[in-house]
């Protein structure tokens, strides 16, 4: 939408979005991507397999957070995975899931916020440094402590981070 009805949006805000497509070409995170595949796939194996309690807390654990963090969250928050892991599955099988062209945004001329935590995947990293040299308004905040999470971790900062944002370009 930001690359075709820019002018239905006043800016965008992204974390950490997986477009791992745009470092298809970057021989440097090449096994980082490899990597993702594999853990990804694994957890996409386990759901295929029924088990959506394990590929939840092997998602968690492996690829977006990290050992022992499954057990630090909430019995609501763990639930809404595993309840969603059959989404996730049906996501994963579209091979255009995360096919995305910078071209698509290069135009959009409006504010855009990119975000990421220091602790985050290192994945991340690439791709929000890609955004942010594509799209030309682009401004790139990390929080300090934080993982992929950081509107959980970190609510608070997180929150004061957006409202200084939004009002900053209103």
């Amino acid at each position: 939408m930001a690359g075709e009805r820019h002018d239905l949006l006043r800016g965008l805000i992204i974390h950490e979005r997986p477009l791992f497509a745009l470092l298809a070409d970057d021989s440097a995170v090449a096994p980082m991507l490899e990597q993702v595949r594999q853990r990804v796939g694994g957890v996409v194996e386990r759901i295929a397999s029924g088990d959506h309690a394990g590929a939840a807390e092997q998602f968690v654990e492996t690829v977006v957070l990290g050992p022992g963090s499954w057990a630090q969250l909430p019995p609501e928050y763990k639930k809404i995975m595993m309840d969603n892991a059959p989404t996730f599955l049906d996501e994963a099988k579209d091979p255009e899931q995360l096919v995305f062209e910078l071209e698509w945004i290069k135009e959009f001329t409006r504010p855009a916020l990119l975000t990421l935590g220091d602790q985050s995947p290192p994945i991340f990293g690439p791709v929000v440094g890609k955004l942010a040299e594509a799209m030309p308004r682009a401004e790139v905040l990390k929080f300090p402590g934080a993982g992929h999470i950081p509107h959980a971790t970190h609510p608070d900062v997180y929150a004061k981070a957006i409202i200084e944002f939004v009002r900053k370009h209103s």
